[in-house]
């Protein structure tokens, strides 16, 4: 089970274990005065996004929507931008191949005294 802010995911290696493990979170909650609300509510699902990811069986991807974003991202022109740019993309670093060479250029110019070029 994974828990980040209000989102809980849970996941079995089978439907029966999902279904006990279901169980005991809605009793946690419940003895808890926490509710859920059923409408935002997903059960037995293939495939879940979750902060920026998508996870499937024995998969871990970004999210689609996120990788456009970045494909899509105007190029910063000045520090703040960079800076909000680099919050993203360090995010996924681990799924862009050669992220430190890559990165390099960009990072030099977040240096004190460094000309923008």
């Amino acid at each position: 089970m994974v828990v980040y802010q209000e989102d809980i995911v849970i996941y079995n290696n089978t439907l029966e274990e999902h279904m006990e493990h279901l169980r005991k979170v809605f009793q946690l909650l419940w003895e808890n005065k926490l509710y859920i609300k059923r409408d935002k509510c997903e059960f037995a699902q293939s495939k879940v996004h979750f902060l920026g990811h998508v996870i499937s069986n024995d998969e871990l991807r970004m999210d689609e929507a996120k990788v456009h974003a970045i494909q899509e991202w105007e190029a910063p022109t000045k520090l703040t931008e960079l800076r909000s740019f680099f919050g993203l993309v360090n995010y996924y670093r681990r799924f862009i191949n050669g992220y430190s060479e890559k990165a390099t250029p960009l990072t030099e110019l977040l240096k004190k005294n460094k000309p923008w070029v």
